[in-house]
């Protein structure tokens, strides 16, 4: 392990940077719903290297473990830390922690348990990428944070595009399609949202037809 340990440098430095560049949209008073996609594709970068880079789960779920409880210290005790992707930019969810939380849940059962890497992160990365596909799309569609379709088609076509890293691809499609209305339907409160709801239901699915089939 000791000698991926500038893998997860590098990744930790891409997450990092996403929520840099998050805070830096925020401050020059770029709109929340904006300026927090630069956390998820921070993230998305950090989750896609991870198959690549490392030859077991550990690190991956040492990363994510490590940065859910960097978020939940800074909600709890110093908000405005990461201002850019939620804290005192956005109190009203708990966002910002609910994504790589997920990644526990996925790393350690979808790569730990059931041996498959790319079952754990492409659900992670669906959220990650297709969601702020779909935030910066309706934006600039709609000027405002809004579902709509277009920002949907732009979602599903950047899924479609990650699951290539499924096999077969069938069922990375199905994950993908899963993704996309999970976004679409899921309503924001302080206690659910899509961050959840998008890698969770999205894995769920593809883990139920990967046992099956």
């Amino acid at each position: 392990m000791l000698a991926e340990a500038p893998f997860a440098m590098l990744i930790a430095g891409a997450a990092l940077l996403g929520l840099y560049l998050a805070n830096l949209f925020w401050d020059y008073g770029i709109p929340q719903y904006i300026s927090r996609k630069l956390g998820h594709l921070g993230g998305c970068v950090g989750f896609l290297l991870c198959p690549f880079l490392f030859h077991s789960f550990w690190w991956p779920l040492i990363l994510t473990t490590g940065f859910t409880i960097l978020l939940l210290y800074a909600r709890l005790f110093r908000p405005r830390t990461f201002r850019g992707v939620g804290g005192s930019g956005r109190p009203q969810a708990l966002a910002e922690i609910h994504f790589p939380a997920t990644g526990i849940a996925l790393i350690g059962i979808c790569w730990g348990l059931l041996g498959e890497p790319w079952l754990a992160i492409v659900p992670l990365c669906f959220m990650g990428g297709g969601d702020a596909v779909t935030g910066l799309i309706r934006s600039k569609v709609y000027g405002r944070e809004v579902k709509g379709n277009w920002g949907s088609l732009g979602m599903l076509i950047t899924c479609l595009i990650l699951a290539y890293f499924i096999t077969p691809y069938w069922l990375g499609a199905v994950g993908a399609l899963t993704a996309v209305i999970a976004e679409r339907f899921t309503k924001t409160t302080k206690w659910m949202d899509d961050n959840l709801t998008i890698p969770l239901a999205s894995a769920v699915v593809m883990g139920v037809l990967y046992v099956l089939f």
